[in-house]
């Protein structure tokens, strides 16, 4: 049994550590630099501290056409970045060869071919990115439609559930079910994922399926604690002179705890209005930073670019991650208002417009 076993691992091992093989065909005329970033889909499942850094190549076209070959060791992911906003995703196995062909920069239209598996996910992508690029293209207006950008995240969303509902066994089903968020992901998930184990890709839908779970007892824990009966959780946080600041002290206040990192720019873009809000309440608001997965040297030196005027807290102690299940922190920044009574009242995700509004009315309210 042993001479027919080895032979086999040894064919696998050699398999395994073959590159594949991409060539990318860019349009006509264009040159320029351009950077494609690979990791093994093993590793994008690792947790954070645990993941290596990426690989990144540098491609430079000559003639319109470059090559680059993928990590060893089993399926990858590439990304060919054409712009700071947009990429191609290309997944590869082992020894694959594989061609890009790129006919528009601007707006971004390829195709792959190759593989069953990237000639369908291309095929999906040219029919979700027109809707994605009006969707961001309202989303990034002075006033955004909202109710447009619903009805084309919905199309975006119909695209991929019925082609798991028509393809469930296809190469592409994962990466299909891999583009819908919520609850659609986890009904979708049920429905494919035990037939699809073996697929290249099964590795990521588990991951994600976890984060979503997360996410979904995130948003009920908020929803409960927004209901002006839930008691602002306690704690007690260093501040940059090393003393402790509890929320405590504050009671009989409005405030506002801000989750914020120096590494996050959406946190960065905020500080004006923040200041300004701070200002114009000064004396019945007090705001609280709380710094996020900052080192404290990185926190410090925010600290004194940005010139922050309210409390600031360092939460960058084991078992910081503590204090955002608490709040229900999904993302970055996270505002919360507590109320004078020491309320939870809104916690608003994401840098929205809208939090001051609330701020306003609940503070004119009082």
């Amino acid at each position: 049994m042993r001479k027919i076993i080895l032979p086999a691992f040894a064919v696998l091992a050699v398999a395994m550590s073959m590159e594949a093989e991409v060539t990318v065909n860019f349009p006509a005329g264009v040159s320029g630099e351009y950077e494609v970033e690979s990791m093994l889909v093993t590793d994008m499942v690792k947790p954070r501290a645990e993941r290596p850094i990426a690989d990144l190549q540098a491609l430079v076209p000559s003639e319109g056409i470059t090559r680059f070959n993928t990590l060893q060791g089993g399926a990858a992911q590439s990304v060919i970045y054409t712009s700071e906003r947009e990429g191609i995703p290309v997944y590869t196995m082992p020894g694959e060869t594989l061609m890009v062909d790129i006919a528009s920069m601007e707006p971004l239209v390829y195709t792959v071919s190759g593989s069953q598996l990237m000639e369908e996910i291309s095929h999906l992508d040219s029919l979700g990115n027109e809707i994605k690029r009006e969707y961001f293209s309202i989303a990034r207006s002075e006033n955004p439609d909202e109710t447009r950008m619903a009805q084309l995240a919905a199309r975006y969303d119909l695209i991929f559930a019925d082609y798991i509902s028509d393809h469930p066994e296809s190469p592409a089903v994962i990466y299909a079910l891999l583009q819908l968020d919520g609850q659609g992901y986890l009904d979708m998930y049920e429905k494919v994922a035990a037939v699809n184990v073996g697929n290249p890709l099964y590795p990521l839908a588990v991951n994600k399926k976890n984060r979503v779970e997360k996410s979904i007892e995130a948003e009920k824990r908020m929803e409960a604690l927004q209901s002006d009966h839930v008691d602002a959780p306690a704690f007690t946080l260093k501040n940059p002179e090393g003393k402790d600041v509890s929320l405590s002290e504050f009671k009989g206040k409005w405030v506002i705890l801000d989750f914020w990192g120096s590494w996050c720019p959406w946190c960065i873009k905020g500080f004006p209005a923040l200041k300004e809000a701070y200002a114009k309440y000064a004396g019945k608001l007090e705001i609280i930073g709380v710094d996020c997965r900052d080192s404290e040297q990185s926190w410090r030196a925010a600290l004194k670019r940005y010139d922050l005027p309210w409390v600031q807290v360092y939460n960058g102690e084991p078992g910081a991650d503590r204090l955002y299940d608490e709040y229900g922190v999904q993302g970055f920044p996270t505002k919360v208002i507590v109320s004078p009574a020491g309320k939870i009242v809104n916690i608003t995700v994401g840098e929205d417009p809208t939090f001051f509004s609330k701020l306003s009315e609940l503070m004119s309210g009082e």
